[in-house]
């Protein structure tokens, strides 16, 4: 009986704990909610981007402001900006969550703060420290918000005059009568990432503005509300469920196993989905069974032990075997590259001796020679992007540079340039970007350099179909997107979802004939994502493949 009374008191200590701890959580959140709608909403129209940068640089929960247009246009930040590739396919979605998951009602509160903050009785010495640190986590907060602040109330009248004209007119909302403001909290999960943006609408409607936050900063500010100083035998974890369990943060020596059930669980807030903290205490009859806990305990540790040098040597193994295939890759690699490259300098050198020496008397024959030299020229020159394309995005120090395109006349262009070439390859070209005008801001040279990857790659693998055939129209989800059609073998569905993967390439009788390195598709998928678009490959109906290059 004492000892399940025992059991009984320390469950409650643990209930009360978490409450304590997830109060002050959802407390912490709603006041970092709070001072950056604040912020947001005291941010000048004048030299609103510089406004956006500096809330960025200024406050440390804020981990990307952004700015989208109410038709969808991404406006903030732009594809070589601080937003990763994630967050930007997540942003370009916005518009669509706004209206179906965020249906606005002015009548509903965007999260209910705890009435007041808790209060803790004087003997409870460890509660009271907990309630120390949790002031200091507070304290952290709010010293944020004089930045914030300061932001909102500076005069940006300077920065107006340097930012783009452009961008100020986009984001200037139309004169009328006042209404009030949307905003809200959409949390979302996006390639097994967790996202939390806040945004706001001044005046219900223009443009949008927001945030992303910095999960990482909140989850490290969050974890100072657990006990400082857990009870004995009891463990406290902040803890993301969703499938798996992640544990972010955790006090307390004691260790359960991983099935068992806390003695208290609670979700952290609304907007936190996912997130909560959870306690556990050791039971009152672990204490009186000493010998057979001890036993249990010497048995899990030589479990441990074993499975360890197990693991370990499993590691070391797949250590070597992944080093050895890299190797064989490399190796491969530098033979591809060495052979592309000798190719078209081999038939340059030839033929620029030969109209050098006067040995070709034809005229024809001149005119011949030196078209295959500006061919193999260009040849070369598309091997050499391709490596320095290959070596930047590797080592992260691809520099993208966006500027306003009109999508129609720049294929048009490229296209007038290679259609000789390939038309010597044995391939009727057929056009369909002759429509309507599409706008894209993009980097031109990224975006030339995937369209020949992939016109290449039909010319070399495709030759036998007898056409490949380039299109440019808006894209289904909004942006727009570019399609090179060919008529070749295609791509066998065991190797479809691998074609993207440097240094791959189908082991077939059709690439065995062909050189390369399996770096084109890979560096084309790669500048795609970089632009904030994808590229993607679809069988063609009645035989081929269909390159899918959605931007923005």
């Amino acid at each position: 009986e004492g000892a399940l009374a025992a059991d009984a008191v320390r469950r409650a200590a643990v209930e009360d704990r978490v409450q304590i701890a997830v109060e002050n959580a959802a407390l912490l959140t709603a006041e970092v909610q709070e001072g950056v709608l604040t912020t947001l909403r005291a941010l000048p129209e004048s030299g609103l981007d510089v406004a956006l940068a500096g809330l960025e640089n200024g406050n440390p929960f804020v981990r990307t402001a952004f700015l989208v247009r109410s038709d969808g246009l991404l406006l903030r930040p732009v594809a070589n900006g601080s937003a990763s590739a994630t967050t930007r396919r997540f942003l370009r979605d916005f518009p669509q969550l706004l209206g179906n998951v965020l249906p606005w009602n002015p009548d509903t509160p965007e999260i209910a703060a705890p009435s007041a903050a808790p209060t803790f009785s004087p003997a409870q010495e460890r509660a009271n420290r907990n309630f120390v640190q949790f002031q200091e986590a507070r304290e952290k907060v709010r010293q944020a918000a004089p930045s914030m602040q300061a932001l909102a109330e500076a005069d940006y009248a300077d920065a107006a005059t340097t930012t783009d004209s452009t961008l100020a007119g986009r984001s200037r909302m139309e004169a009328g009568p006042a209404l009030a403001d949307r905003s809200g909290w959409l949390p979302a999960r996006v390639d097994n990432r967790f996202y939390l943006l806040g945004w706001l609408q001044p005046n219900g409607s223009g443009n949008v503005r927001g945030v992303e936050l910095d999960i990482d900063e909140l989850v490290s500010s969050l974890a100072q509300v657990l006990p400082v100083q857990p009870g004995e035998g009891e463990r406290y974890e902040l803890r993301l469920v969703h499938g798996e369990t992640y544990v972010r943060h955790e006090v307390g020596a004691m260790r359960f196993r991983d099935d068992a059930e806390p003695l208290a669980r609670l979700e952290i807030s609304s907007v936190l989905p996912g997130w909560e903290i959870a306690g556990w205490g050791a039971s009152s009859y672990a204490h009186t069974s000493g010998g057979t806990g001890w036993f249990m305990i010497a048995v899990l540790m030589v479990g441990i032990f074993v499975a360890a040098i197990l693991a370990g040597g499993s590691l070391l193994l797949w250590q070597a075997r992944s080093s050895e295939a890299e190797a064989a890759q490399k190796t491969s690699f530098v033979a591809n590259v060495s052979h592309e490259f000798k190719t078209p300098l081999t038939t340059i050198r030839l033929y620029s001796e030969l109209l050098a020496e006067d040995r070709v008397r034809e005229p024809e024959k001149r005119g011949e020679y030196l078209r295959t030299i500006g061919r193999e020229t260009q040849r070369l020159a598309r091997l050499v992007g391709n490596v320095l394309d290959f070596s930047r995005l590797e080592q992260g120090k691809k520099q993208y540079r966006p500027e306003p395109l009109e999508l129609v006349a720049t294929l048009g262009a490229l296209l007038d340039v290679h259609a000789p070439r390939i038309e010597e390859g044995g391939l009727r070209l057929i056009r369909d970007v002759r429509g309507d005008p599409l706008p894209v801001t993009t980097d031109r040279d990224a975006l030339e350099q995937i369209v020949l990857n992939l016109i290449d790659n039909a010319c070399k693998y495709a030759a036998a179909g007898g056409e490949v055939a380039v299109e440019a129209a808006p894209g289904p989800g909004g942006g727009v997107e570019v399609r090179v059609l060919d008529r070749g073998p295609g791509v066998p569905a065991a190797h479809r979802d691998r074609i993207f993967e440097k240094f791959h390439r189908v082991d077939d009788a059709l690439t065995a004939e062909q050189s390369g390195a399996g770096l084109g598709l890979g560096i084309a998928r790669q500048l795609a994502r970089g632009l904030g678009g994808d590229l993607r490959y679809a069988p063609r109906p009645g035989g081929g493949s269909i390159f899918i290059l959605a931007l923005p």
